[in-house]
């Protein structure tokens, strides 16, 4: 009986870590993602970032490949069923694949932000990075502490109506500038929409996690 605890607890803890090293993966994209940003917003882009955030995206999938095997040898992978497990592990990677694509948008980026623009630029992507970062914890938490982790599913709603308030500020502004300035203010508003379309994936995802919570109410 002793072995087998032991064993079954071996194989959670393979699974926590594999699971934790995918986590960190996509929350350390996320991360360089919001420098990045923040380093457009003043005007001096260090391209050598969005190459490291690229370079997480190919991290993030090694360590999810990894998570997915190890989920594949023990399919009795509690509390969730193993295809539940999968479905966060694919959401989250869409998370990682969204930060490599905005990286690759701003390394094209030809100008330079509007200065009316950059205090709600950096509201926005505060937003963003808050907001991932509240993920990957309810997601955590969601091995552990249920209530915690549902809890956690709020505030990602809240961040997200705060976030569309700051890309409608930006795009009024955006929108009412001369028309010379058409292709600069199109590329522009792309960056503050594919921000906030990654803050709607994120509160998707967070959704999902919530009806695990009703699927799984015994954790």
């Amino acid at each position: 009986m002793k072995l087998k605890l032991k064993i079954k607890a071996d194989r959670k803890a393979q699974m926590l870590n594999a699971a934790n090293d995918f986590y960190s993966e996509v929350l350390k994209g996320s991360q360089l993602l919001h420098e990045c940003i923040n380093d457009l917003i003043d005007g001096k882009m260090d391209k050598k970032k969005l190459d490291d955030v690229v370079d997480c995206e190919h991290n993030a999938d090694h360590a999810k490949e990894n998570y997915i095997n190890v989920l594949y040898k023990d399919r009795r992978a509690l509390p969730f069923l193993v295809e539940d497990r999968y479905r966060i592990i694919k959401y989250l990677d869409f998370v990682s694949d969204n930060s490599e694509e905005l990286a690759r948008g701003l390394k094209v980026f030809p100008f330079e932000l509007f200065n009316d623009i950059k205090t709600e630029m950096k509201s926005i992507n505060d937003l963003y990075q808050n907001t991932i970062e509240i993920l990957v914890e309810m997601v955590n938490f969601m091995e552990t502490d249920f209530k915690t982790a549902y809890q956690k599913s709020f505030e990602v709603e809240t961040l997200k109506r705060s976030a569309r308030e700051a890309k409608y500020r930006i795009l009024d502004i955006l929108y009412q500038k001369p028309e010379e300035k058409s292709l600069r203010v199109y590329l522009t508003s792309k960056i503050c929409i594919k921000i906030f379309d990654m803050i709607v994936r994120a509160e998707e995802i967070s959704d999902f996690l919530r009806s695990l919570i009703v699927k799984y109410p015994s954790k």
